[in-house]
């Protein structure tokens, strides 16, 4: 029975958390509207779902409401819908959008108006001409915008030399006059356009329409040119200065040798052979019985003869000693006798 309601009670509690996430996801949805170059209205539903296809539709006031035929996709999953404009009455009145989500759940938006959500197109056919006289470009360029003239305001982007960047903005006309150009540079112009305020004004800028180039373009590459050969002249320079040292210290090693350290050689003479200078160095037998004596000497004994002239007294020499002497031939003569008278 215990199992049973616990099993009811998980159910429940995910219940309650699927409910809750659908709710939050409903509430958190957001719809944004702009009018694109006066042709139709997008919008498009923040955040973007990716694992449900939501429903819309939408009306103008005083009109019939519509549901959406052109829907945005990505993923194969609808984040958006496009609604075509019939006439001028259509494009400024309020608007109502309804996005259906899962679970029946709806989310209105009202759009008081859409004329501060007007989002034209780029411009397009950038085209530059050079005055050689005054040293001046103009800019020229075509909008495709159903605006009346002076309703649509430019800004020109100029990029020199893919460094410094001139911009220009709220122009009514659809050309821009560059002065005090330089041959020697490389210039990349580009354009965008809103609405102006005299007509209602826009918080839309349009893209930036493809970028016309005009100028030498020798020198960007001489540029690019000279930044890759002074980082191959560093390398160089790194890997002769590495060839230097190493030269230089072959020669400090040359003209003034290290001492080598003589612990390392004595080492093994004091730890393996115990000071055994011969067991060390490896004498073979037959050298070291080269150096052994293979004869035998007599010993010899030498003792002293004394002569009888000498006037210090005779010393009383021993038996054993008396013996010795007499042993060894005298070399002494006897002085001769002398004749009576």
């Amino acid at each position: 029975m215990t199992y049973i309601h616990t099993s009811r009670l998980y159910f429940v509690l995910l219940f309650l958390i699927l409910s809750f996430q659908l709710c939050c996801s409903a509430a958190v949805l957001s719809v944004q509207c702009k009018i694109i170059n006066l042709e139709y209205v997008e919008c498009i539903w923040h955040p973007k779902t990716s694992t449900a296809n939501y429903t819309f539709s939408s009306v103008f006031i005083n009109h019939a409401s519509h549901d959406c035929t052109e829907y945005i996709l990505e993923h194969n999953y609808t984040v958006g819908c496009r609604i075509p404009l019939n006439g001028s009455d259509h494009r400024f009145p309020t608007f109502e959008t309804t996005v259906f989500t899962e679970g029946n759940h709806s989310i209105k938006t009202l759009f008081e108006s859409l004329q501060r959500n007007v989002h034209l197109n780029p411009p397009y056919n950038l085209s530059v001409m050079w005055n050689e006289h005054d040293s001046t470009l103009l800019l020229q360029w075509d909008s495709n915008g159903p605006l009346k003239e002076k309703c649509a305001v430019y800004m020109v982007r100029i990029l020199c030399n893919q460094k410094d960047t001139i911009q220009s903005s709220n122009m009514t006309e659809m050309s821009y006059s560059l002065s005090q150009v330089s041959q020697n540079k490389h210039y990349v112009f580009q354009v965008r356009s809103s609405v102006a305020d005299v007509c209602g004004s826009s918080d839309f800028w349009s893209n930036w329409s493809a970028p016309v180039e005009w100028g030498s373009a020798e020198d960007i590459g001489r540029q690019g040119w000279w930044q890759w050969l002074y980082g191959i002249l560093s390398v160089l320079l790194l890997l002769l200065l590495g060839l230097f040292l190493c030269y230089c210290e072959r020669k400090r090693i040359i003209l003034l040798p290290v001492v080598p350290d003589p612990s390392k050689n004595l080492q093994d003479l004091f730890h393996k052979h115990d000071g055994n200078v011969e067991s060390w160095v490896h004498i073979s037998r037959e050298l070291k019985e080269a150096f052994e004596p293979d004869y035998t000497e007599l010993s010899c004994d030498v003792c002293e003869v004394t002569s009888p002239c000498d006037a210090g007294p005779t010393p009383v020499a021993s038996p054993a000693s008396q013996t010795d002497k007499c042993d060894e031939p005298s070399t002494a003569e006897e002085p001769a006798e002398q004749p009576s008278s």
